[in-house]
């Protein structure tokens, strides 16, 4: 038995999902331009469980022997919470070193605050001292308001599990 993460890939509908579940640590291809033939060939080749809204989408990818979950709530809690009873996630946790890049999906790797220091603002550089950049785009990355948030959510989310 296995102990690797599920990878998805997310609908142009859920940009938002997509994003979240990056920066929760989960490969998770999003592209609002691709179309439903592409989608279906990424998820069928790299074994991706996709995840949508769109019913003719899920129905074609079902054909398609994909694994597929359905997003019928608008609640982003109960979103996951669907995700997680058909690709158990666990309990949920944010850091740095397990996410992903909200942007590229590309892995972040710790870095050094002054290896940085000329590319965040000043008062982010005064205030943090844990960095994190994209490998492939090289966006940069730190604990800031927004990770406070995403922890409220996942203490929601972990609450419910």
């Amino acid at each position: 038995m296995t102990n690797e993460k599920p990878i998805f890939i997310v609908d142009a509908m859920l940009g938002k999902l997509a994003k979240k579940l990056r920066l929760l640590g989960y490969d998770s291809l999003y592209s609002s331009s691709m179309d439903d033939d592409e989608i279906i060939k990424l998820a069928r080749n790299e074994k991706r469980i996709l995840i949508t809204k769109d019913v003719p989408l899920l129905q074609k990818a079902k054909k398609h022997q994909i694994e597929t979950i359905q997003i019928t709530k608008e609640d982003e809690i109960e979103q996951f919470l669907q995700i997680n009873e058909k690709a158990t996630l666990g309990e949920f946790t944010v850091s740095g070193d397990n996410s992903r890049c909200s942007v590229c999906n590309g892995e972040l790797q710790y870095t050094e605050k002054n290896d940085v220091s000329e590319k965040v603002p000043r008062g982010v550089l005064e205030n943090m001292n844990d960095f994190w950049i994209c490998k492939d785009c090289k966006k940069i990355y730190w604990e800031g308001t927004h990770i406070k948030n995403l922890k409220k959510f996942t203490a929601k989310l972990n609450e419910k599990l």
